[in-house]
């Protein structure tokens, strides 16, 4: 259905912000990404629970016997495992030591040049497949990742990959007391591993080592989420909507180097006879992950311009969400809404109607709303057609919307009629009463205290719905062909469930 347009105050858009908010998208725990290093941090304390006898003793903790059990068991891995499997044994020495990658990278080389007593650092150079050992100058600064990589790049040098490993390790365990923290955590895995609870010991040290990388983008990925939307809405990845960012311009910034000016969405993609005009950036803050979403504040306008001067009429929209713009970052959230050319914004609970309202803005038809107009009339062609021109959708793009639905069998035509896949219908029905709360819906009379028994949608400020026996019956009047869908009430109530369990819409 044609969304009807909301021209908000900021006062009002900020107030419905505060009330669709999702605080967070996700614990760390529950990430890609926290599962990946917890797995290769479970690798690493098994090669150190062999290399120390189950660490039975303090003193089984030689840093010389753990890098040449390390050393032993990259042995004929491929490089990439290798690389990987020694990257997380140094952020674990790290984590057990309270050391940093960011400190050791300036004090390693010192401790190789003055107790190590190198002048050198040992590299390898490849030819026709063969692997020459180089010597190099010592670096002034050496991270623990290009440090491993060396170690894995010594295949054939077996002496110079233990002398690194042995270096390292004696160089993080420079004292007793780290040793002893090693030892305690190590213990502690071993004994708690009986009762399988050694991944609880784990959790903490593996959500410091990724809590600003997926921090930054709320805990589970938002663009994400997004997609998945999209293809809710029948739209298509690469086709309709971007599956990576968008990189609109470069520019030579300050020493030569380049800068990009990259969008997380740019709608429609390459969707045929269409132009980018929807141009999304997605900007979340959990609120532990400090300057990030500052700096993408401030470089906004600058990319906005970059934007103008290469495509007719941009329509920007920000993808904003998450309890940091509630809260410390809520000044931030103030500025952004308040630009001139900020068209509109959206969060994870809104996008199914203010982002679709942007699509209808521009005439971009998505499937989803071919279904629900096939809902709305006699299923014909022609009535299918009629309600779309109604809805104010052009001829062509009507057409091209048809023929893209029947393609990707979103559609089955039969004759001079259309009929909804039967995997989507429930889907079509569900957001044709979305549809109809944003529609009728409106906010609370002022003398109404109470919204009990209310749909509450939103896109039209903080409390915006409709009666839920008002909706049924608008509902059965707009698309009498549902009435056999929801002949038994229980099927209306699960719809309107699916609808508050997916969070873009509320009961009361």
């Amino acid at each position: 259905m044609k969304l009807p347009h909301a021209q908000l105050d900021l006062e009002t858009a900020l107030a419905e912000f505060d009330v669709w908010i999702t605080p967070s998208t996700g614990e760390i725990r529950d990430t890609d990404r926290f599962r990946r290093e917890m797995e290769a941090v479970v690798a690493v304390f098994e090669l150190l629970s062999a290399a120390t006898n189950g660490f039975a003793d303090p003193h089984h903790c030689d840093p010389m016997t753990i890098a040449d059990t390390l050393a032993d068991a990259i042995a004929g891995m491929p490089r990439e495992a290798a690389h990987s499997l020694l990257s997380h044994l140094a952020s674990v020495l790290f984590l057990v030591t309270g050391k940093s990658d960011n400190n050791a990278k300036c004090q390693l080389p010192l401790y190789l040049r003055d107790v190590a007593g190198w002048d050198t650092f040992p590299g390898a150079r490849r030819s026709n497949g063969n692997v020459t050992l180089v010597r190099h100058p010592l670096p002034r600064e050496l991270k623990s990742e290009k440090y491993m990589k060396s170690v894995v790049d010594l295949v054939d040098h077996m002496e110079e990959r233990h002398r690194l490993l042995r270096e390292f390790t004696r160089f993080v365990l420079s004292d007793a007391d780290y040793v002893s923290q090693l030892w305690s955590v190590g213990r502690s895995y071993c004994m708690l591993k009986e009762f399988d609870k050694h991944k609880s010991l784990l959790t903490p040290l593996v959500v410091f080592q990724v809590r600003g990388s997926v921090s930054a983008s709320g805990g589970h990925n938002p663009e994400g989420l997004l997609r998945e939307r999209f293809r809710e809405w029948g739209l298509d990845a690469g086709i309709d909507f971007n599956v990576s960012d968008v990189v609109i311009a470069e520019e030579t910034a300050s020493g030569g180097r380049k800068k990009t000016r990259a969008y997380d969405f740019v709608l429609p993609f390459k969707a045929p006879s269409w132009e980018h005009r929807i141009f999304v950036q997605c900007q979340f803050y959990a609120g532990d992950s400090g300057s990030v979403s500052h700096k993408n504040v401030d470089q906004t306008s600058t990319s906005r311009a970059k934007v103008r001067s290469r495509f007719s009429k941009p329509i920007f929209v920000e993808y904003v969400d998450d309890a940091g713009y509630f809260s410390s970052l809520n000044g931030d959230l103030k500025n952004l809404l308040s630009m001139e050319d900020t068209a509109s914004f959206f969060q994870i609970r809104s996008a199914a109607i203010r982002l679709r309202r942007e699509f209808q803005r521009i005439g971009f038809l998505c499937p989803i709303d071919v279904e629900q107009a096939i809902l709305r009339s006699d299923a014909t062609d022609a009535g299918v057609k009629k309600v779309l021109r109604e809805d104010g959708y052009s001829m062509n793009e009507i057409n091209r919307t048809l023929k893209v639905c029947k393609e990707r069998n979103v559609l089955k035509q039969r004759k001079s009629n259309w009929s909804i896949a039967v995997d989507r219908r429930a889907l079509a029905r569900r957001y044709l009463l979305l549809d109809i709360a944003a529609c009728f819906g409106t906010p609370p009379a002022v003398e109404e205290r109470k919204l009990v028994g209310t749909l509450l949608v939103p896109g039209y400020g903080p409390f915006h719905g409709i009666k839920i026996d008002t909706l049924a019956k608008q509902a059965i009047e707009l698309a009498p062909t549902c009435k056999k869908d929801w002949s038994s009430p229980e099927v209306i109530l699960e719809d309107i469930r699916w609808l508050c369990e997916q969070g873009i819409a509320m009961s009361c």
